[in-house]
Order: C-alpha cells, then sequence, then structure tokens
C-alpha cells in the first residue's frame, strides 16, 4: 500500500483524528453522567494541538477544560476558547493578574495558595472560581486530608473575604489502574475532608477525582466531575511506569484491558486518534558487513536494502527505539537498523517490494492490516504512554482529519 498520494507533503507528519477523539469523549460523558467532563487538554493536549483539540471537544459542552498553567489557558482563550478553563498547575509565582486577564479558574495547592489567590482577586475588585486540592495519598501538592480539621478554618476564613468563590473539591488518584484498594482509600479520605468542610459551613460545588483510569474502572469515582485525559487521545495506561514494567509483555495491555471489560459496567477501549508518519527519503542497497548510523551499532549479514525515514529523535521518536523499533511501509512491518538519529531513521526494507523515494511509513498508527499501537509504541521504547505523545516534537505539522471543516482540513 503506497500512501504518497494521500497524504500532506512533508517529510514526517503528526496525523490527529479528530473525529475518533470526539467519539472518545462523548464516551467518557455517556459513561460517566450524571457527572460533567473536563477534558484535560494540558500540554498542548498531549501533544496533539490544544486550540484544535478543545474547539472539536466544545462541541460536546463539557463543563471546562483542564490545563496545567496560566500560558496554556491564555492560548485557549486567544484561540476562540470561551469556555471555563481551570489551571491545575499554577506556579507558587504566577501573578493573579496572569489568571484574570484571561479570565481563568485556578487551582489552590496550599493555604497559601489560595491565600494569595484571594488577596490578588481582592486587589482588583474581583474573585476568581478556585478548585481546592486535597493530598489523600499522591504525596505532592495538595492540603493534607488527615488535617483536614486543623486546616478547614483556615480555609473557611480565607473564603469569607470575597476575592474567591469555591468551585470545587478535588484529588488526584495514584493507582486507578492497578490498585483498587489505594484508590478506594482515597477517595474515602477525600470525602471525609469534604465533610469536615461542610459542617464548617463550606459550600462544595463539585467534588471530583476521576481521571482516566479512575472512568473507564468503578462509577464511584464519578462524584460531580471526571477528568479524562490519556483516553481522549486513544491510550489506556494512566499508571505512572513503563508498559512492560506494569504488564511484563506487549500483550499485558489486552489483558489488562480484558480485565476492565469484564467489569460491571467498564468503558470500553478507545480509538485511536493519534498517527505519525515520516517519508521515505532515500532507499539504498547495502552489501553483507555494511554499517548502519551512529556507533555502527548495526552490521548487515546479508545484503540488505535500507530506506531512510525522515523523521528522528529531535521529532520525538524515541532513541531508545534504535534497532528495536518497527514502522510499517506498504502495510508491512519493517525493523529500524542502528541508531535513530536527530534527523532521520534507517529501516530495513529487504521484504518491501517497490519501495522508493516519497513511500509514506507508518510509525505509530494504522497502515493496511497492520498497526503499531501507542501501548505497543510505549513498551518498545521502554516509556508511558504519556511520554509518547507529549515527547512528539513542534517540528512535526499536525495534520487533522475527521473533525469540522473549519478544524480538520489543515496542518500547523
Amino acid at each position: 500500500m503506497t500512501r504518497s498520494r494521500e497524504d500532506p507533503p512533508h517529510r514526517a507528519w503528526l496525523e490527529v483524528d479528530l473525529a475518533a477523539l470526539s467519539r472518545n469523549a462523548r464516551r467518557v460523558a455517556k459513561h460517566a453522567a450524571p457527572a460533567r467532563f473536563v477534558p484535560m487538554v494540558k500540554a498542548d493536549a498531549y501533544g496533539l494541538g490544544a486550540i484544535e483539540v478543545a474547539r472539536a471537544l466544545n462541541r460536546l459542552e463539557p463543563y471546562a477544560f483542564g490545563v496545567a498553567t496560566p500560558p496554556e489557558g491564555a492560548e485557549l482563550r486567544r484561540g476562540g476558547i470561551e469556555r471555563r478553563i481551570i489551571v491545575f498547575a499554577p506556579s507558587a509565582t504566577a501573578e493573579t493578574s496572569q489568571l484574570l486577564d484571561a479570565r481563568l479558574e485556578s487551582a489552590a495547592l496550599s493555604l497559601a495558595s489560595l491565600a494569595k489567590l484571594e488577596a490578588g482577586a481582592r486587589a482588583a475588585s474581583t474573585r476568581i472560581p478556585v478548585h481546592l486540592e486535597v493530598d489523600t495519598g499522591m504525596g505532592r501538592v495538595g492540603l493534607p486530608a488527615a488535617e483536614a480539621a486543623a486546616w478547614t478554618p483556615r480555609v473557611a476564613s480565607i473564603l469569607s473575604r470575597g476575592g474567591v468563590t469555591l468551585a470545587s473539591v478535588y484529588t488526584h488518584f495514584h493507582s486507578a489502574g492497578t490498585d483498587p484498594a489505594a484508590t478506594s482509600l482515597q477517595l474515602t479520605r477525600l470525602r471525609r475532608a469534604a465533610s469536615i468542610l461542610r459542617e464548617a459551613g463550606v459550600e462544595i460545588p463539585f467534588l471530583h477525582a476521576a481521571n482516566s483510569d479512575a472512568v473507564m474502572r468503578d462509577p464511584q469515582y464519578h462524584l460531580g466531575l471526571v477528568r479524562p485525559g490519556i483516553y481522549l487521545y486513544g491510550g489506556r495506561r494512566g499508571t505512572g511506569g513503563p508498559a512492560g514494567g506494569l504488564s511484563g509483555a506487549a500483550g499485558g495491555l489486552s489483558g489488562a484491558a480484558g480485565g476492565l471489560a469484564g467489569t460491571a459496567g467498564a468503558l470500553e477501549d478507545p480509538e485511536r486518534a493519534a498517527r505519525v508518519r515520516a517519508r521515505v527519503l532515500e532507499v539504498r542497497d547495502l552489501a553483507p558487513g555494511s554499517t548502519v548510523s551512529y556507533g555502527a551499532t548495526y552490521t548487515t549479514k546479508r545484503a540488505e536494502r535500507l530506506a531512510t525515514l525522515g523523521i528522528g529523535y529531535a521529532d520525538g521518536l524515541p532513541w531508545r527505539l534504535s534497532n528495536r523499533g518497527r514502522a510499517i511501509i506498504r502495510g508491512i512491518r519493517v525493523p529500524i537498523r542502528g541508531g535513530v538519529c536527530m534527523d532521520v531513521t534507517a529501516v530495513d526494507v529487504s521484504g518491501v517490494p517497490g519501495v522508493e523515494a516519497a513511500d509514506v511509513a507508518t510509525l505509530l498508527g494504522r497502515d493496511g492490516g497492520e498497526e503499531i499501537a501507542l501501548a505497543e509504541f510505549a513498551e518498545t521504547a521502554g516509556t508511558i504512554e504519556y511520554e509518547v505523545l507529549t515527547a512528539i516534537g513542534r517540528r512535526l505539522p499536525r495534520h487533522y482529519v475527521g473533525g469540522p471543516p473549519d478544524a480538520a482540513d489543515g496542518s500547523r
């Protein structure tokens, strides 16, 4: 299968299927109802393009969009997104004016940050909606759940000053995909902290905790809001370690997914939303004993035909795929030979007839009857699905397909 005629004229690109992404979001919204959903579009929508993704998902009327930093939120505003935007990882030195200028809501990660937000908003004669994080076991940020009785009076006092309004109370699960007992304990801790706040007269519009793993696994975690991330972009694995270290094999993910599918009311697998393509720059025949790439880490054992692809680690193709990764050309899997370079990568096309310059190789995604899934890619590279997507470099144009006319028929 030759793809060169139907694809954009780039050396390499990231193809984003907005229709598949929107269908994934619809599944989450339907599955979690009556809870509202907050699509996480931080880190440029996990590398897929925050503005384009948010425009596509905005049609589904999410409660809000989630970002990590004020500049990410401001970018969405400049892109025409008028819905609520929640900043979940504001800097301790961030100026309240950044939030106010872009009409952003902010997480409060400590008593000090809550007080700073309140004072800054009151000085500007306005109010900022805040989302209070409770640390139930992640150990990063947030008010410690075990000390809720001690910090609740201080929270109530700050709220009474008028510079902030409490929009929600939330937590982060650390092992929702692998440890149901720990996740249930975290939920119990969040509920207890919320109960103490309510007993002190603090009104909590929404309580939330569920990331993609929690949304998929158990309705008890849905609460008032859910915060899907990796699921929207075609991934399932939300745990913190490399795929191989968690499942033991590429088939481990499908086995885990099968386990989830057996759970009552579990969410079905997401559709693939991202594909990485690269063009063949040159095809050359090498004699037996020829060396390939930096370090000469591969030596041909016979006469081999290699195709040089216009993609390298500067584009987000991990160096760890050297001599172990795969690509698909004309519907056939081919191995990477030698080291992945900054700009190019060689693959062995000896078994693929007719490969020529300008043919298209698929590094992530489907071509014909073959597919390199996100989970497989991550395991082969010894990393997690999140890193695979967010590491795709800005040098690769994003090519949008499958979406509404104003969002899907161009590249950037």
